[in-house]
């Protein structure tokens, strides 16, 4: 059903910044729909989305790349 990864990858250079805006989002989401402002809303909308969509972005680990093309290779 879902597709699972089984190579290990290393540490996530982007875990910070998605943090970052699931936080900020979540809370301009709130403040938005405390003051009901449709702009802070459809912004915290936008921060989780870019959020979501790092999720997507690999980093270039030119020695992963050579050791997927050869696996004999150190």
């Amino acid at each position: 059903m879902f597709a699972t990864r089984r190579r290990r990858s290393g540490p996530d250079p982007f875990l910070r910044v998605k943090l970052v805006t699931l936080i900020l989002g979540g809370v301009l989401g709130l403040v938005g729909m405390r003051v009901e402002s449709r702009l802070l809303v459809s912004a915290a909308i936008g921060l989780v989305l870019v959020g979501f969509f790092l999720r997507f972005v690999r980093r270039h680990d030119a020695e992963a790349d050579i050791r997927e093309q050869d696996p004999r290779a150190p």
